[in-house]
């Protein structure tokens, strides 16, 4: 055991801190749940110190697993979830909760910076579509809603942003996690001080923005001593948990594609040059491979929607005769693999969360299509993972107009542990998907990055070859039988959100909930 690289990887419902070696192969890990604070079912905030607390208790937990091994600790990688930023003072200590990226309370923001600015405006120099889910919105409504916080912070940080500077005690964010924030200019890599300007927005509380890959700082006296760490070790900004995922799975060259699916998806492609998709349906951010891009589609609500369903049956798992524990989603996929194709005629629309690619409604709601007294739980379910597919499938086919024909999805995330729903992204896709041989791939993403920053390898594409072990075995071909089906059950799928938008149904709705 020559080197040995630590990913911190903070998301959305936990935090995990894994050590690879030099050759991507897992060592040890450790991590940590928390719970985000649900204002509304459309405001979600979250304590930072949740983050820090697991931040420190799983890098603890790895280290006490390693030993005296941690004296080949080379270096420490940190990637988090993106658009989630935290109002902090100048010794980095939170002035408020932060507002998370899922959070759609800036509707109103949303609609003054098209009306001021304009979509087309906004998109070509930032390369993002206006909605709350960015983080210019949400700060014009920190700005107008809680004065005192914004003029009091130093500095707004993003999750990874926030725990360097607890490691480090230096104020940085990357290309990636800047180019999430409605405010970077995504064709020259660098903030946009005219549209910083134009927006009312104080330059000087960004943090510099520095290359994904670039070493920020050594870890702190105090960290180490705190946390058990060897003095000095370096820490690595990564970048965002989807651009690093993308490379943890070797989505570094054109003709194949990310499908990340946990909480929500992230369906990511690589580029060497800024795309623009005319339509603005999808985003153009930074790509963890610095000077270079990614073109990409969010959907909020994926694997968050079959957890959120496991809990209101409050399904658990159960002991088979001999004595196997099968846990609540291999109890869900079991039922899923009895139902026929089309789950009976019944379909999801996954905007439990609004919608971001392709429709960007941040007034859209989930829709549960087709329901009769002939279906169970289980129609359910397997509607669930089909109308995942189904949203997943309509960027795959815009993307394939902006950059040619993809031949072959890389997947990841929670729900990639299901083959039932491999399967199922397979036959919907008409395409091959493909699953590497470690599931969390933004971590490794973050390792690969830093073990070619720290010299282990001389390029990004030697060390993915070294360090991404793709599973033949796991891939996954479409039946052309089913393909044929499910791009029918497809059109309906689209025409169902279409119908429902063209009548102004999402708004009239919402309007009516304001009024309670």
């Amino acid at each position: 055991m020559k080197h040995l690289i630590m990913s911190i990887d903070i998301g959305t419902t936990g935090c995990r801190t894994i050590i690879f070696n030099e050759f991507g192969e897992l060592i040890t890990q450790a991590y940590q749940e928390y719970k985000s604070i649900y204002l509304s079912s459309r405001w979600i905030d979250h304590n930072p110190k949740t983050w820090l607390h697991a931040t420190q208790v799983t890098v603890k937990d790895a280290l006490n697993n390693l030993g005296d091994d941690k004296a080949y600790l080379s270096a420490i990688a940190v990637t988090s979830q993106r658009a989630t930023f935290i109002p902090v003072d100048k010794s980095g200590e939170p002035l408020d909760n932060a507002i998370l990226w899922q959070d759609k309370r800036a509707i109103e923001e949303t609609q003054y910076l098209k009306n001021e600015f304009g979509s087309d405006t906004i998109y070509n120099v930032t390369g993002l579509k206006i909605d709350p889910y960015f983080t210019l919105p949400k700060l014009l409504w920190l700005k107008k809603n809680k004065q005192n916080v914004y003029h009091d912070s130093s500095m707004f940080l993003s999750v990874q942003d926030f725990i360097i500077h607890y490691l480090t005690g230096k104020f940085n964010t990357d290309w990636t996690q800047a180019s999430r924030t409605m405010l970077f200019n995504i064709n020259q890599l660098q903030w946009d001080e005219d549209l910083i300007k134009g927006v009312g927005i104080d330059l000087t509380k960004l943090p510099e923005a520095i290359a994904p890959g670039s070493i920020v700082g050594n870890v702190t006296s105090t960290v180490s001593e705190d946390l058990n760490l060897p003095r000095g070790v370096p820490v690595i900004v990564a970048g965002g948990d989807q651009q690093c995922a993308a490379i943890g799975l070797g989505v570094i060259k054109t003709g194949m594609i990310e499908v990340n699916t946990g909480t929500g998806s992230f369906v990511l492609a690589h580029s060497n040059k800024p795309v623009k998709d005319t339509e603005q349906r999808l985003i153009c951010s930074a790509s963890a491979l610095a000077n270079n891009w990614v073109l990409e589609a969010s959907i909020f609500t994926t694997g968050s929607i079959y957890r959120w369903f496991r809990d209101i049956l409050e399904l658990q798992g159960i002991e088979e005769p001999e004595k196997r524990l099968i846990t609540a989603y291999q109890l869900m996929d079991s039922e899923v693999v009895e139902e026929p194709l089309g789950a009976n005629g019944l379909l999801l629309i996954p905007h439990f969360a609004a919608s971001a690619a392709p429709y960007w409604n941040p007034e859209a709601r989930g829709v549960l299509f087709g329901l009769a007294l002939g279906h169970r739980r289980s129609s359910i379910f397997r509607a669930i993972l089909e109308g995942i597919a189904f949203e997943v499938q309509k960027n795959i086919t815009i993307m394939e107009s902006n950059i040619g024909r993809i031949e072959e999805v890389r997947i990841s995330g929670g729900l990639a542990k299901s083959e039932i729903f491999n399967q199922i992204q397979a036959d919907v896709y008409g395409k091959p998907v493909v699953k590497t041989g470690f599931e969390e791939a933004s971590a490794l993403g973050a390792a690969i990055l830093t073990a070619t920053t720290v010299g282990l390898y001389d390029n990004i594409g030697s060390a993915v070859k070294k360090m991404v072990k793709v599973r033949d075995e796991s891939q996954k071909d479409p039946v052309p039988e089913n393909h044929k089906i499910y791009n029918e059950l497809a059109k309906i799928h689209n025409e169902i959100y279409s119908v429902l938008e063209k009548a102004d149904i999402y708004h009239r709705l919402n309007e009516v909930m304001k009024m309670q």
